[in-house]
């Protein structure tokens, strides 16, 4: 299966999580980066609680060192990778706090 089809099918279910909502309920701060992120360092990574209990590691976007336990976040989607050899802009789910 090419890179491309893979990535497709990964982001056909990306609107099942848009708009979900959650708590932090631990964060980090990456600076060093595993290959392919370092042109986004720094960045947080977190634990994401949801209502049902559920529980999800995600980047968490638009936020700087305001972040605290059980701060509240909606998931949207942000860009994951950039364009590579088939021009394939890879997409994801994020936390963002509201």
């Amino acid at each position: 299966m090419s890179n491309t089809i893979a990535i497709w099918r990964k982001t056909k279910e990306l609107h099942k999580y848009l708009g979900l909502k959650g708590k932090v309920v631990v964060w980090t701060e990456i600076f060093v980066p595993p290959a392919g992120y370092e042109k986004q360092v720094p960045y947080f990574v977190g634990i994401i609680e949801f209502p049902d209990g559920k529980r999800k590691t995600l980047q968490i976007v638009g936020c700087g060192e305001e972040l605290k336990p059980g701060q509240e976040v909606e998931l949207v989607v942000r860009r994951i990778g950039k364009a590579g050899a088939e021009d394939v802009i890879e997409y994801g789910i994020k936390a963002k706090p509201f």
